[in-house]
């Protein structure tokens, strides 16, 4: 084992081969003294030692004084197999998944703010699709497919103008999904995070489908920045006005996918209504309540700096395809020296002190604040 930690590793690395170091060589480790020499809390170190060293090392707790390595213990490489790879290697593993999780858990417990970046794949483990790529659009909705129509051409609200059935078919079938779709226990988990911090947190999503106020999220922590499908607003527009569609229920035909009956309206010129979402090629799109929301984001933002607090970026499912999420999520990291918590099977690379965890978001959170 090396004697001098190397600057190269990530601190909860140096954590680990310190207090290794130190419990061969016969000390008594005090979870005082540790919390102050590496800037933790007591609750981190407690976890360290009895839920993550302990489970590699026997360890006696001396009462009053601290932790000792059992003196009949005798030192084996497979003791410490967590550790052992990136002790001895050169650099750190920026994606070994045990330290990252560890590594998000300290960070979370050490934070005092919460902000929650979400994409599609938040709502993957509730059932719900991500229209990641033409196959997977097709496979939702295989109408679309006869009419060669990827998620982008249909996502557009020229359809409300020239094939209005159509329109409102594929975003009435989508209400509808999205109201009978119960949110996956990760919501769960991060809304008992929330609480933990005395509700000092805000969200910010590309997501349409209102799955975090159902979750039980407080409506005035939420920016939406594409909108929400349970709203909707005139085709014209006639006004900036946005309104909750709630009492509206559309017949869709689900083998073709083709609304019938009557369509909502305006509630003031009558006009055709749509879904308050920023489409494709959308310039007809009322931003009054998005721009709300983000204005309350903001404030909570600067409320949250001006007070020294610490902010955790915990961003789940934001993919590249549209990086709105992802490029929030990095601005505020660069701008407010937050940590980013990048939770992506697939997309989970960031910059320099991300930490990446490449999982679904209910896998990742239940890991993560299981620790």
């Amino acid at each position: 084992m090396q004697n001098n930690p190397s600057n190269n590793y990530d601190k909860l690395t140096i954590r680990f081969i310190t207090i290794l170091q130190r419990l061969y060589e016969g000390e008594i480790l005090s979870k005082v003294d540790l919390a102050d020499e590496f800037n933790v809390s007591q609750k981190t170190i407690q976890r360290d030692m009895n839920s993550r060293i302990g489970l590699q090392l026997p360890l006696k707790y001396i009462r009053g004084l601290g932790w000792k390595l059992d003196e009949d213990f005798q030192m084996k490489r497979d003791s410490y197999q967590i550790y052992s790879q990136i002790i001895e290697q050169r650099e750190p593993m920026k994606y070994n998944l045990d330290l990252n999780l560890m590594k998000a858990r300290d960070v979370l417990d050490e934070a005092d703010a919460i902000l929650i970046t979400a994409g599609a794949g938040m709502g993957v483990d509730s059932g719900l699709p991500d229209f990641r790529g033409t196959k997977g659009f097709w496979n939702a909705y295989p109408p679309m497919k006869k009419l060669k129509l990827e998620f982008v051409d249909i996502a557009n609200p020229k359809w409300f103008e020239t094939a209005p059935q159509l329109a409102w078919g594929f975003y009435g079938h989508r209400l509808q999904l999205y109201r009978d779709t119960a949110p996956h226990d990760g919501f769960k988990l991060l809304r008992d995070l929330a609480q933990a911090k005395d509700d000092n947190y805000f969200i910010f999503t590309s997501n349409v489908d209102g799955q975090f106020q159902k979750a039980g999220f407080n409506e005035q922590n939420i920016s939406e920045c594409h909108g929400s499908i349970h709203f909707n607003q005139c085709t014209q527009p006639c006004s900036q006005d946005v309104w909750s569609n709630k009492e509206i229920d559309i017949d869709v035909d689900l083998t073709s996918f083709m609304a019938s009956g009557e369509l909502p309206t305006c509630r003031h010129c009558k006009e055709l209504a749509r879904p308050n979402i920023l489409m494709f090629g959308d310039w007809g799109f009322v931003d009054d309540r998005t721009r709300t929301q983000q204005a309350k984001l903001n404030e909570w933002i600067r409320s949250t700096v001006s007070k020294n607090m610490k902010i955790a970026v915990i961003e789940i499912g934001a993919g590249k395809d549209i990086p709105t999420v992802r490029h929030f999520s990095e601005d505020i990291v660069s701008q407010y020296e937050a940590t980013l918590i990048r939770i992506n099977p697939r997309d989970f690379d960031g910059p320099d002190g991300t930490i990446s965890l490449p999982l679904g978001g209910q896998e990742a959170l239940t890991k993560i604040l299981s620790l």
